[in-house]
């Protein structure tokens, strides 16, 4: 079957035109039925499938999930989902993206275009064509401080809302801290600040500088921020998300650590993705409406081609793919 070759489906013929003409806008070869029942295979043979789904149906996914390729990519795309719908619907590793609402059409091209080309870094992708990107590196708390003033700054000249520009700075804080005191591993793949408390955390440089990029536009301001050493699972993330949405006492910081700032990112933005390489690096995308808040529409994992299977099973020093394109995104990480 041909690598270009998508399934869509949907029982809705409006909803299922417009995927298609999304999918065939990315460079995507479709096939298009109304129900999972019109596919005579057992197995569905396509390597990428999406699938529009009613609000809250989680068990038209759990329908599908048994029918694609281990190495499917599925993405959902459903009217409205609150953050606990969105877990379940990424539970299962061939899942990996959810598009909501009026996402629909640059949802769907973007997720295509990127899963066909393997070409998933860049903020540039989610936003308007010649917008104007920002750009910091930093490798210390210091700079991390710096590069937050930097960017609400920016924001507050881009006439950002004060709620949106809060918004900004919580998730701009997650990530940078993330990126440099959690990401970062020794040659064994042991966390580099694991046994350094917090507090001591902030006296100390990361061993790889961290990039932030950042842009604002008409309807919405756009950050990035991009780590070298590209740990971050999918597993991950929903564990530290569902233990916050269902936690029986009070969030707390202190005990939460990291996850919690998973958990607040994916409640300030409007969109949230990651694009990983493994052992190379990883980044993440957020964006923010410039209007009122709305929930979470947009969510994606994107794994360099050839190393899903070594995210979901957890790093190993084996699984980067082929040699020629792992150099290709060191130097995109180098480059940008």
């Amino acid at each position: 079957m041909s690598k270009r070759r998508v399934l869509a489906i949907s029982s809705n013929l409006d909803q299922l035109r417009r995927i298609v003409a999304n999918l065939e806008r990315a460079g995507a070869e479709v096939d298009a039925v109304r129900s999972l029942d019109a596919i005579e295979s057992e197995i569905i043979p396509h390597r990428y499938v999406f699938m529009d789904v009613e609000e809250g149906d989680v068990g038209l996914v759990d329908t599908l999930v048994p029918r694609l390729r281990q190495k499917s990519h599925a993405a959902v795309v459903t009217p409205k989902a609150a953050l606990a719908e969105l877990t379940c619907y990424l539970r299962d590793h061939r899942v990996n993206h959810v598009i909501v609402g009026e996402e629909l059409d640059r949802g769907v091209f973007v997720t295509a275009q990127k899963l066909l080309t393997g070409d998933i870094f860049g903020i540039e992708k989610y936003l308007p064509e010649g917008t104007p990107v920002q750009y910091m590196r930093l490798r210390d708390f210091e700079g991390r401080g710096e590069a937050i003033d930097t960017v609400l700054q920016f924001a507050e000249e881009a006439k950002m809302r004060r709620q949106v520009r809060s918004a900004i700075g919580q998730v701009c804080e997650e990530l940078l801290m993330n990126a440099l005191y959690d990401a970062p591993v020794d040659d064994d793949g042991k966390q580099v600040f694991a046994e350094v408390d917090p507090h001591d955390r902030t006296r100390s440089r990361s061993p790889r500088p961290v990039s932030i990029r950042y842009a604002a536009t008409e309807s919405q301001f756009a950050i990035a921020v991009r780590d070298r050493f590209g740990r971050l699972a999918k597993n991950t993330i929903l564990a530290y998300i569902e233990k916050c949405l269902h936690s029986p006492v009070q969030i707390d910081r202190k005990t939460y650590g990291a996850g919690l700032g998973l958990y607040l990112v994916a409640n300030a933005a409007a969109s949230y993705l990651v694009n990983v390489a493994y052992g190379i690096a990883t980044e993440v995308v957020c964006t923010f409406d410039r209007g009122a808040k709305a929930p979470l529409r947009l969510v994606g994992m994107f794994v360099h081609p050839g190393q899903a299977e070594q995210l979901r099973e957890g790093p190993t020093p084996e699984g980067h793919g082929k040699a020629e394109e792992v150099e290709a995104v060191e130097m995109d990480v180098d480059s940008q």
